[in-house]
């Protein structure tokens, strides 16, 4: 009896502790802003086919008091923010504006995961932010900027303004050849790795340090000189501005099936 209980005790404390869901929805005109902002945990945004955003969050409590953590919506200006908020400082917490800092928690003995998965309506831009935490997003028509600190971004759409890790890899697939503005891509530790239809036309300048640069499927009008660790330069008109950085990683850039 004693070895069948010590058994059941030692499962009990493997298995994490029951999610619990977290749902917001509102409507979104196109042009508008959805601000997505986790911590510790997972994002993973497509386009939605109505006009409403939709965001479920699931906690995981894998150790610790998961009550601490918690997921809200808030108006931003003309769009709206869902945000994880700690509330070790303030159980009365109920904003995203405020301190997330983990200094008054249990240290190594607390540990849940806020998986956000988000529907995003058709000309809405998304921001999404994460630190702990692969981001990704696919089938984005309006201009998104996804940025983590630990993890890997994938992104699928039309364009990004900026697509920014430290620790991970950076995979992108773009359906438009040219965009307004600048688009920034750039990591710390690890690849960039670009995929533009035959369309593309950019002003590019892109550095590595420890890593090779390959981009076979376009002609690069060389502006100055080329690396082999960094070159500026131009692909079809220059009309866009791109700018790819990485310390230790590669960068390819590639071309399309559809041309």
């Amino acid at each position: 009896m004693k070895t069948m209980i010590a058994a059941l005790a030692a499962l009990s404390l493997a298995t994490p502790l029951a999610a619990q869901d977290y749902r917001f929805s509102k409507e979104m005109a196109s042009g508008t802003k959805l601000s997505i902002e986790n911590i510790n945990g997972s994002v993973a945004v497509t386009q939605g086919s109505g006009r409403t955003a939709e965001v479920l969050v699931t906690k995981i409590v894998k150790k610790g008091d998961g009550s601490l953590v918690k997921a809200v919506m808030e108006t931003d200006g003309d769009g709206i923010r869902v945000c994880t908020i700690y509330l070790n400082h303030d159980r009365n917490r109920n904003s995203c504006k405020g301190d997330n800092s983990s200094n008054s928690r249990d240290g190594d003995n607390f540990q849940v995961e806020m998986q956000y998965v988000v529907k995003v309506p058709a000309g809405v831009r998304l921001s999404a932010d994460n630190v702990n935490g692969n981001v990704t997003a696919r089938g984005l028509d309006a201009p998104a900027s996804l940025e983590t600190v630990n993890g890997d971004v994938t992104f699928e759409g039309a364009t990004a303004s900026t697509i920014q890790t430290v620790n991970g890899k950076i995979k992108g697939i773009f359906t438009r050849g040219s965009w307004d503005g600048k688009m920034d891509i750039e990591t710390v530790n690890g690849g960039v790795d670009l995929t533009f239809p035959g369309t593309l036309s950019a002003t590019i300048t892109g550095e590595t340090v420890n890593g090779g640069i390959s981009s076979a499927d376009f002609p690069i009008t060389i502006d100055g000189k080329w690396g082999p660790k960094s070159f500026t330069g131009r692909i079809g008109g220059g009309a866009s501005k791109l700018n790819i950085q990485t310390v230790n990683g590669g960068i390819t850039l590639k071309r399309s099936g559809g041309g």
